[in-house]
């Protein structure tokens, strides 16, 4: 025998009722007056601004603006190949951040080539360690002349150097602003 009555529906009811209406009043909509604005800038264009000050930060090197540039992305590429990280790092943050960081510690007066990449691959990885997605990165792609100890020493270094400057760019936007502004005049 088939059964010709119509089922019953049942509406369901959730079990907590209070649950969905706090839920649309978590997260009020902010004024436009709270709203903090960053401003943003596409990555290679800051990653051209970074390369362009580079280039003429190390007068001494015969340095194009490209090359600094290729060996980060080359790290970067290594890093996603080797699953280390998912996406790229080369953001606009962490290029601002990065620069911030170059900009106080690579020095002018840098005469060979082992030493400038040596300071650019330290402040490289001092910017993923503190901003980067991961808990740790591996050490290889940044070495330059395979020693462990002069390369950790050279961060420590220039963590004591740099670390409120490294929490200010991150808690005031008025600083992050300024970094940026001052990279992107370095490529007009």
């Amino acid at each position: 025998m088939a059964d010709t009555e119509p089922k019953k529906t049942r509406k369901r009811h959730h079990p907590c009722t209070e649950l969905p209406a706090k839920r649309c009043h978590i997260d009020p909509p902010q004024s436009s007056s709270q709203r903090r604005h960053v401003p943003y800038s596409p990555p290679n264009e800051l990653l051209r601004c970074l390369g362009l000050f580079l280039h003429q930060r190390c007068p001494k090197l015969n340095l194009s603006a490209t090359r600094p540039i290729k060996w980060l992305k080359n790290i970067d590429i290594y890093l996603c190949i080797a699953g280390y990280q998912q996406v790229s790092f080369l953001s606009s943050g962490s290029v601002i951040f990065l620069y911030m960081l170059c900009r106080d510690l690579i020095s002018p007066e840098i005469e060979n080539m082992e030493q400038f990449k040596m300071s650019l691959f330290t402040c490289y990885y001092i910017s993923y360690s503190y901003i980067g997605n991961e808990l740790g990165y591996p050490l290889k792609p940044f070495l330059v002349d395979g020693s462990k100890t002069a390369f950790w020493e050279q961060c420590l270094s220039y963590i004591r150097i740099m670390s409120s400057k490294m929490l200010r760019i991150n808690n005031n936007s008025l600083f992050y602003k300024a970094m940026l502004a001052e990279l992107k005049a370095v490529g007009k």
